[in-house]
This record gives C-alpha cells, sequence and structure tokens, in this order.
C-alpha cells in the first residue's frame, strides 16, 4: 500500500530556512500544527476503535505500568531525545495518562532533558574529531548547522516544540560548542511541550 502524497509529505527531510538564511516560520509553524493533528487524529481514532471493540484502556495501562512502569518510559523518552530515530516520544502517551499529571509531566520532561543533554554531549565529543565532526554535520544537513549558528539556543527551543529534529538540533549545538548553561536552560521547553501535550491529550480522552 503506497502512503499518500500529502502524508508523506509530513515526514520528508526538508530545509525550513529560506533564501535569505531566515528561518521559515509560516513552513514550521504549518508543519507543527499538520504534524499534531495528523498524532492526535491518529490517537483519537485508535481510542474510539479499541474502546469500540471492548478494549479495558484500564487493564492495558496497569499490564504496561506492572511490567516497565516509570523506568520503562523514562528509558524510552531518553533514547528517542538522544539518539536520531525514526521514533516519537508521544507514542507513550496513551501509557502515562492514568499517572499523576504532574508524574507524567515530570518523568517525559525530565527524561527528554536528558536524553538531549547527552545528544550535546555527544556532539561535543564528535567535534574533537574532524573526520566525525565533518561526516555528522554532512549528516545533519547543512540547514542544522545555520539555523543554530543564526538562532543560537533560540534553536533549541524551536525543536522542542516543534517538528524540528529536535535530537539533531542537540547534537549538532554541541559539535559546534554552544555554551553548555545556554543548551540546558533553553533544553528544559520540553517541559511546558509536555504539559501541553499531556492537556491535549486529556481533552481527547474526554472527547472520546
Amino acid at each position: 500500500m503506497k502512503m499518500p502524497l500529502w502524508l508523506r509529505s509530513l515526514f520528508k527531510k526538508e530545509t525550513y530556512l529560506k533564501e535569505d538564511g531566515s528561518l521559515d516560520v509560516r513552513k514550521l509553524l504549518l508543519r507543527t500544527f499538520l504534524l499534531m493533528l495528523f498524532i492526535f487524529g491518529m490517537y483519537f481514532i485508535g481510542l474510539r476503535y479499541y474502546r469500540l471493540s471492548g478494549w479495558d484502556q484500564n487493564v492495558v495501562v496497569q499490564q504496561f505500568i506492572e511490567n516497565f512502569g516509570v523506568h520503562g518510559v523514562a528509558i524510552y523518552v531518553f533514547i528517542v531525545d538522544l539518539f536520531v530515530l525514526p521514533l516519537s516520544v508521544d507514542l507513550m502517551w496513551p501509557f502515562v495518562m492514568e499517572w499523576h499529571p504532574a508524574l507524567a509531566i515530570l518523568v517525559m520532561g525530565a527524561s527528554s532533558v536528558a536524553g538531549a543533554f547527552f545528544a550535546y554531549l555527544f556532539g561535543r565529543l564528535v567535534g574533537l574529531i574532524p573526520i566525525f565532526r565533518k561526516w555528522v554535520l554532512k549528516q545533519s544537513g547543512t540547514h542544522t548547522e545555520q539555523i543554530i549558528t543564526k538562532y543560537g539556543i533560540w534553536a533549541i527551543v524551536i525543536s522542542g516544540l516543534t517538528p524540528l529534529p529536535f535530537s539533531t538540533i542537540c547534537t549538532v549545538a554541541g559539535i559546534l560548542e554552544l555554551k553548555v548553561h545556554h543548551f540546558l536552560l533553553a533544553s528544559l521547553i520540553r517541559f511546558p511541550r509536555m504539559a501541553i501535550y499531556y492537556l491535549i491529550f486529556t481533552g481527547l480522552i474526554v472527547i472520546g
């Protein structure tokens, strides 16, 4: 089955920079909105389907928590934001909605920040080896380096909220030796980001 063109366009790798080197805010906001709409839409459809099928959400969630618990969720989010993987931290939301809001946001946010920081440290290490530095920067795309060079810590903030590749941005930030305290401060944006997504997913459950 062939993936529709509009769907493929959501996940394709492309630059968000204009010809003059500035960030294309309109394209970035549009992609953010469409991706959020897609993720939440799939979640809502899945939730409705399983409820109509007699799926007991509490049993499944309880089983997941018993098998993996907080550590399982934390490790997953940490790995996703450390490595460049075709995965999303948002896959964990269905499994943490039964938790206390503060716990869910704290675990998801802290794990994300930790993964981002280790990606940054990996970038600093890679930056010391010229051949690896050149290869990683090439693989990440020239636009990634340009975005960080131009916007500094705001590149971390923006990528923490939008479809810009967060783990890639963090790694390149390390290679380009963005100041560590600036990086850590900017990466805290993941906490409000998780809070926003938690509220949205909670709303979907109420609607569903």
